[in-house]
């Protein structure tokens, strides 16, 4: 017999990540780790500094002809990224 109260373990945490708002920083997480296999390991590799800030991706890149190129692909970049994740996490793609 079952009660009112059962819930599979996988669903009562993701609606636990809900209520405590966690499951959108999670989101930010799994992209931040996405973006090696995005953009590819020469990329990550002259990477220094990556995070979300309000909807915005902030990369640091080391050489300047490298961000250059990466801005020509941006929106590419962001819906790769973004799908990864399986969400719309961010909207813009920062360089600097």
């Amino acid at each position: 017999m079952r009660s009112s109260n059962d819930q599979k373990l996988g669903d009562a945490i993701k609606d636990m990540l809900k209520l405590y708002r966690l499951d959108d920083k999670i989101d930010e997480h799994k992209l931040v780790r996405s973006w090696e296999k995005v953009v590819g390991p020469l990329i990550s590799k002259h990477t220094t500094d990556i995070y979300i800030s309000n909807g915005k991706l902030v990369v640091t890149i080391a050489s300047a002809p490298l961000r250059q190129e990466i801005s020509y692909s941006a929106s590419k970049i962001i819906k790769d990224l973004n799908a990864m994740v399986g969400s719309q996490v961010v909207n813009e793609l920062v360089l600097r």
